[in-house]
């Protein structure tokens, strides 16, 4: 609420904000899936707004078409849902990568044509939230809730050393366990560190009983070590449908900048499963304006 346009923050009716679906199927049956949508009341109507929420932690100019591949499919159902009016979706990009987001606002900035062409062309804006462009006292100002605060603080900060994280460390000790341990574990995984080395950083910031924190984390992991199995066939079935969305936007940037390079090369890259290859090639279809480049780029990652 805090970051939204003030002009839009005042029409919307935040007592009626529920979380909404995030996994939605196209005509041909392929899943696309968003890190957070919410629907609300606009200007005490009982008409709905979706605001859709995306969590970039690296640049990713193409997340603007992911966007809007998800809006037409929230619109198709309700054509075939035979809804009278289409619902509007508001875009929300969270960003926390090293350096700002490099995005542009606006769609038609996407094209490279001429501004009096500009105005013909499909255009939306979207919001972004760039934690590069918010100092750490901006957000202590702007959000009274000390576990949001932490959580932004901790994601904004990750890949500062660990000595400059050492104050968002102590403000998060103060936390109840289960939020605590929430962004500890955040911290621990992308800094890697080890549990001794964590007990060590706990016991320097806080004194020797927080290790406790850490034991209370391994018990945890341990019970949700017992429900994997249960879930395993849900997440595989999850994580085929993101190979499957990355594929679709690979294909789509493909044909859009690299159409004179063989079909082989886009076979090739199809055939690919592993989700964190594929977003570097995607970010690289959408980085590298050469063709033999991005060739070269391709041989060399598969």
């Amino acid at each position: 609420k805090s970051y939204l346009p003030k002009e839009l923050s005042k029409r919307i009716d935040f007592n009626t904000m529920t979380m909404s679906d995030t996994e939605k199927d196209d005509a041909k049956y392929k899943k696309s899936y968003l890190d957070l949508s919410v629907q609300c009341r606009l200007d005490d109507k009982e008409s709905q707004i979706y605001i859709i929420f995306e969590h970039k932690a690296y640049r990713d100019n193409l997340t603007i078409i992911q966007i809007l591949s998800y809006c037409l499919l929230v619109w198709e159902d309700e054509i075939r849902a035979n809804k009278k009016t289409l619902t509007p979706i508001i875009p929300f990009i969270f960003y926390h990568g090293e350096g700002n987001s490099g995005l542009k606002t606006n769609f038609k900035n996407y094209f490279d044509v001429t501004e009096d062409l500009k105005k013909y062309l499909l255009n939306f804006e979207i919001l972004i939230f760039d934690t590069s462009k918010k100092s750490n006292e901006e957000i202590k100002q702007n959000i009274n809730n000390l576990f949001l605060v932490s959580a932004l603080l901790m994601m904004k900060n990750i890949f500062k050393d660990k000595e400059q994280i050492k104050p968002i460390l102590k403000e998060i000790i103060e936390l109840s366990d289960d939020r605590k341990i929430i962004l500890f574990e955040y911290f621990a995984t992308k800094k890697q560190l080890t549990e001794e080395t964590f007990n060590e950083l706990m016991i320097e910031l806080k004194g020797d009983e927080m290790p406790s924190v850490a034991r209370i984390w391994m018990e945890r992991g341990k019970e949700e070590g017992k429900k994997e199995g249960r879930e395993e066939g849900k997440i595989e079935g999850k994580i085929e449908g993101i190979v499957e969305e990355i594929h679709s936007t690979i294909k789509m940037g493909f044909e859009f900048k690299f159409k004179q390079l063989s079909k082989k090369l886009l076979l090739a890259i199809q055939k690919i499963n592993e989700v964190e290859t594929l977003k570097e090639i995607k970010k690289a279809i959408f980085d590298i304006n050469d063709a033999d480049e991005f060739q070269r780029f391709i041989k060399k990652t598969i």
